[in-house]
């Protein structure tokens, strides 16, 4: 295993933290207690809900990054987490482009994070492995 590698992994680790801590700011960043007033309370609480499950998965991410950072790169499994790490990113990247106007600041600096999120686990899984 490569000390770049490593890095790679670790450095994804550390940004699925930055993302859950950005999505923990969501209510107050998006102002949900007057925007999502008008929204009946069932699609309320799925904002709510979907927010704080994606903050979860931002966080089991982080613990996988950096808890197991080399048996993701030295097993078979590990080498799939990779894959569907960085295969969830790509989505969220494509997602961002087809949703959101690619040419606002706010829109292209998060595009570049997406993929860089997703880079810092394509990046071990295609050049790495046991």
């Amino acid at each position: 295993m490569l000390d770049y590698q490593l890095a790679s992994v670790y450095l994804g680790g550390i940004m699925h933290l930055g993302w859950a801590g950005f999505h923990l700011l969501f209510p107050r960043l998006f102002r949900w207690g007057q925007r999502l007033e008008p929204l009946d309370p069932v699609n309320q609480g799925i904002m709510r809900i979907m927010n704080l499950c994606l903050t979860y998965y931002f966080l089991a991410a982080a613990f996988l990054s950096l808890y197991w950072a080399e048996d993701l790169l030295d097993t078979d499994l590990g080498q799939q987490i990779l894959a569907l790490l960085a295969a969830f990113w790509l989505l969220r990247l494509g997602l961002q482009l087809s949703y959101f106007r690619a040419t606002h600041q706010t829109s292209m600096l998060l595009s570049l994070l997406f993929l860089l999120s997703a880079a810092a686990y394509a990046f071990p899984f295609l050049y790495g492995g046991s």
